[in-house]
């Protein structure tokens, strides 16, 4: 039995997030205590606004005595939204949560538990309607400015997270190992493909929406003669299908599961005395399985400028492979090796994969660009959600792309892209 001591609205809050059952599960779990005494809690939203578009996320605070000690346990909570049932049933209908507790599943068994420096959290609860992690601010975490791209040293720590991130070199041994111990080789998409379909980027009601917007912000803020190209919306929505087709799983190659979401919020990093140490990569919700070089590409797009690339591209990619073939053991080197996966085939895979990273950066730019509040106030409101999700999201997308010069740049910057690389080479 919890004892509880304090104001009944913190009680009351703390039940509205967690149940009795769950809170001893984690108490347990971040103090090894059978035997402790609740003596306040506190419940706030995680940020100033929206912190993520596939969940409401909430921060805890439990004060526990143990042993005469009281003990303070920091909590980041993601739940399916109470108060958007549109969200939530796109939520559930997608297995996004569930997607996300089988990924938590699979790195209980592949992470590295001694590991000064993880790639991931460790979760205490993950369910197919809650996920509660360790809150990493208190740890010494930040995600970077939501408007900012990633200067080098950001990059190449992340990608280095990234090359022995569970989906990568630590997800390809864990392959290997299945394969071995069964005997034959081992395919998480045969074993779990239902869970992974694609259910945003193939052609559906998201993606025709994706279009329209891009047509109508090319018209309104470039200077390209092609922002007139007649057909421009149909042209670019042919193109987008393309793009999704692209992400799936590709025989005869290495496949892995991937992120596919790695933009600000979903990579933190960890500071101590201003110097950065460590990244943390987050949210496994969009998880897929398909060449890692998507990962890679989907990254750079999702969090540096177009001048950034053209500069260190290569080089980022160079320490990406590196680190990757680094944290590969012995029987997955061997596997590799058989697949023909090398570093001139994975430099292939990333021009191969560049166009779905251009897409992503260009489908959700518009959501994860605008600032927090604005962005609550625009997408998560339930009598409006499924319209702007689903039909049109242009007149706030332009409205605040005026407001916003930042905002304007970047998302015009990948939607030229876009066009210039894969709609005009088509017309």
């Amino acid at each position: 039995m919890i004892k509880m001591v304090g104001e009944v609205t913190s009680r009351v809050l703390l039940e509205d997030v967690l149940s009795e059952k769950q809170v001893h599960h984690i108490v347990k779990q971040a103090t090894g205590a059978d035997t402790w005494a609740l003596r306040a809690s506190d419940v706030t939203p995680a940020a100033d606004g929206m912190a993520g578009f596939l969940a409401d996320h909430k921060r805890v605070r439990l004060d526990v005595a143990v042993d005469g000690q009281v003990k303070h346990i920091h909590l980041f909570i993601k739940r399916i939204p109470l108060n958007n049932q549109p969200k939530a049933d796109l939520i559930t209908n997608n297995n996004y949560f569930r997607r996300e507790q089988f990924m938590f599943q699979v790195l209980e068994e592949i992470r590295d538990h001694n590991d000064p420096n993880p790639w991931c959290p460790k979760a205490y609860i993950y369910t197919d309607s809650v996920i509660v992690m360790p809150d990493l601010s208190v740890e010494g975490y930040a995600s970077p400015y939501y408007l900012d791209t990633l200067d080098y040293e950001h990059l190449m720590l992340g990608m280095a997270a990234l090359a022995r991130f569970r989906f990568h070199a630590a997800f390809t041994n864990y392959e290997t190992k299945k394969s071995i111990a069964n005997n034959r080789p081992y395919n998480t998409n045969d074993q779990h493909g239902n869970l992974l379909t694609e259910p945003t980027f193939c052609d559906c009601p998201f993606m025709k929406s994706c279009a329209k917007l891009t047509a109508n912000f090319l018209k309104a803020y470039s200077c390209k003669p092609y922002r007139n190209l007649p057909d421009l919306e149909a042209k670019i929505g042919k193109q987008n299908l393309v793009a999704c087709d692209t992400m799936r799983e590709w025989k005869g190659t290495l496949n892995v599961l991937i992120h596919k979401d790695l933009w600000v919020n979903n990579i933190m990093f960890k500071y101590q005395d201003n110097e950065l140490v460590n990244a943390m990569i987050v949210d496994f919700q969009l998880i897929r399985y398909t060449p890692p070089a998507f990962d890679v590409m989907t990254f750079m797009y999702l969090t540096t400028s177009r001048s950034f690339r053209e500069q260190y591209e290569r080089e980022l990619c160079d320490r990406y492979f590196a680190v990757f073939c680094q944290h590969l053991d012995d029987d997955s080197k061997r596997r590799v090796k058989e697949l023909g996966y090398d570093k001139a085939s994975f430099l292939q895979w990333c021009e191969q994969s560049r166009m779905f990273g251009l897409l992503e950066s260009v489908a959700i730019h518009p959501f994860v660009l605008m600032h927090p509040k604005i962005a609550q106030k625009t997408f998560d409101d339930p009598e409006t959600y499924d319209r702007l999700v689903n039909e049109d999201r242009t007149e706030p997308v332009l409205a605040y792309a005026q407001q916003c010069a930042r905002y304007r740049d970047r998302m015009l910057e990948v939607s030229e892209e876009f066009v210039e690389r894969y709609v005009l080479s088509e017309s």
